[in-house]
């Protein structure tokens, strides 16, 4: 098993994510995959985590 861990707010390509701008991601994968994703919003001095799983949709059930 293996890991990929990626910081939104260090991409560079294609573009940086911009500061205080709402944005959304898409996880595409050609062999299936379990997605976790947390967000840490480090803008106030009391901290907010949020994390989510995603697991692969079954083969032909996405429109």
């Amino acid at each position: 098993m293996r890991t990929l861990h990626v910081r939104f707010n260090e991409f560079t390509d294609p573009e940086p994510v911009p500061h205080n701008t709402d944005y959304a991601s898409v996880i595409e994968s050609d062999i299936p995959i379990v997605v976790q994703h947390t967000r840490l919003d480090s803008r106030q001095s009391a901290l907010a985590l949020m994390t989510t799983m995603a697991y692969p949709a079954p083969t032909g059930s996405l429109p």
